[in-house]
């Protein structure tokens, strides 16, 4: 259980930094080659140690042709790993770039709410009245900390912004079908198929953009630089395979709600590295919704421990 806690938090560093080293390849790097060389790069790092036996992988081409005692709960892993890259990066991509910076932001700051109804109606879950209490506080501090920061500017589309609602629903249920995975399949398993799915879809889709452009021949010129490879090596390493990982094995012991508390680790991740990286400054706004932030993650957590010690002493007291 504190494993799963210092993944989920493990997990949010990681996807806070992700912003960071994403901007930097934007530079130079075009959005759909970052997608198709990031994930093409963490499904030949994952192939390699599964081949060397440094990580524990029961899953091939022949679990999804060949029938089998897991056959019949392969449906969720494959959705898993759909929603979550491909789905939620397709959306989430698009919807930035047809809305502004603070839309978008508060649009991805309500994703604790899909999470509650993906809980409740694909799991089975419930989360408690505080739970819910302290999730609404999470939310409040986020979209309070959105709407007052200075945008560069620009319009928003009604297309852009169901773009970015479709990346949250996607996010949330991505969460749900990892959950309903677990028992059957590992953190590892589950993070390998969405590596897989990632690296086969954006690379296919790459290719033909590259054919038609007629530079196919220059597909992998994003690596030849120190600085791109750099962030390919995070982005590809630590944010798909690890903290994806890490997600995956906290999303099999905690309930998606819990899980989903955690998401303010990014945003004060991605609020410190601008303070140290892009001499940006903490304005009053931050003070004031960064501590509803923090009550999220603390209140939701702490509630979490003390039902699951409940839980375990029901348990023991009924064995007894």
């Amino acid at each position: 259980m504190v494993f799963a806690y210092f993944c989920v938090i493990f997990k949010g560093v990681i996807y806070g930094l992700t912003v960071f080293f994403t901007s930097r390849l934007t530079e130079t790097t075009d959005v759909l080659d970052i997608l198709a060389l990031r994930f093409l790069l963490s499904f030949a790092v994952m192939w390699v140690l599964k081949q060397i036996k440094v990580i524990k992988v029961d899953i091939g081409a022949k679990d999804f042709i060949k029938k089998n005692p897991r056959t019949p709960f392969i449906k969720s892993i494959i959705l898993a790993g759909l929603f979550e890259p491909v789905l939620y990066m397709l959306f989430e991509t698009l919807g930035i770039s047809m809305t502004t910076g603070i839309t978008a932001a508060v649009i991805l700051s309500l994703s604790p709410i899909f999470s509650l109804i993906v809980e409740r109606f694909l799991l089975r879950e419930k989360a408690t009245l505080l739970q819910i209490f302290f999730l609404g506080c999470g939310i409040f501090g986020a979209i309070y900390i959105s709407l007052n920061t200075v945008s560069d500017g620009g319009n928003d589309s009604f297309l852009g912004i169901l773009f970015v609602l479709l990346a949250v629903i996607s996010g949330a249920l991505f969460c749900g079908f990892s959950r309903k995975a677990a028992p059957h399949f590992s953190a590892m398993e589950i993070t390998y198929v969405s590596c897989a799915l990632g690296a086969i879809i954006f690379n296919l889709v790459n290719v033909v953009r590259h054919i038609a452009k007629g530079d196919i021949l220059s597909y992998f010129n994003p690596y030849f630089s120190l600085e791109n490879m750099i962030g390919f090596l995070f982005l590809g390493v630590l944010s798909t395979i690890v903290a994806t990982g890490m997600n995956n094995h906290a999303l099999s012991k905690l309930q998606v709600s819990t899980t989903a508390a955690f998401g303010g680790v990014s945003t004060i991740v991605t609020i410190a590295v601008g303070i140290i990286f892009n001499n940006e400054s903490l304005a009053y706004y931050h003070y004031i919704g960064l501590p509803f932030i923090f009550a999220r993650m603390i209140g939701v957590s702490a509630i979490s421990i003390i039902n699951e010690k409940r839980k375990n002493k029901a348990e023991t007291t009924k064995k007894e």
